[in-house]
């Protein structure tokens, strides 16, 4: 089972490790390159510039690389949708619209109104309303 867990994981952000590898280690090399400037090593100073760059490449790359990751499993869901449906059709105003475009403008809803309502969530608990505490909390006052 946890062998699964992994494998899930690994597959909904494989490259997160590495991401995070590599911006921990620009991190560490600007800290070392503002100590460089502190004590006025100029050769240091710009190897550390040098490493930095090299560092800074491979983040892109990695995050390059995850963002086709999470971005494929929209494309081949597009594609599954518009083999049966290329366009579909709106309701009220019968106006025919890509598949593509509907989708596009789902996603977009989709996390607009996930983050609305997060936010009104958010701004229900400070006032305790009922159905609206965390679990949290819940077993604090039991």
């Amino acid at each position: 089972m946890r062998k699964v867990s992994e494998l899930v994981k690994f597959l909904k952000d494989p490259h997160t490790k590495k991401v995070q590898h590599y911006k921990e280690r620009y991190q560490e090399l600007d800290e070392l390159s503002d100590v460089a400037v502190d004590i006025g090593d100029a050769e240091a100073y710009k190897s550390l510039q040098t490493e930095m760059r090299e560092v800074f490449f491979d983040y892109l790359t990695a995050v390059v690389v995850d963002s086709i990751y999470k971005l494929v499993p929209h494309v081949l869901i597009i594609l599954v949708i518009s083999l049966r449906w290329p366009t579909i059709t709106i309701p009220f105003v019968s106006w025919q619209v890509s598949i593509i475009g509907a989708y596009i403008v789902m996603y977009i809803l989709f996390h607009l109104g996930k983050s609305l309502v997060k936010r009104i969530k958010s701004r229900l608990d400070k006032f305790g309303e009922v159905g609206f505490i965390r679990g949290s909390e819940v077993t604090k006052i039991q």
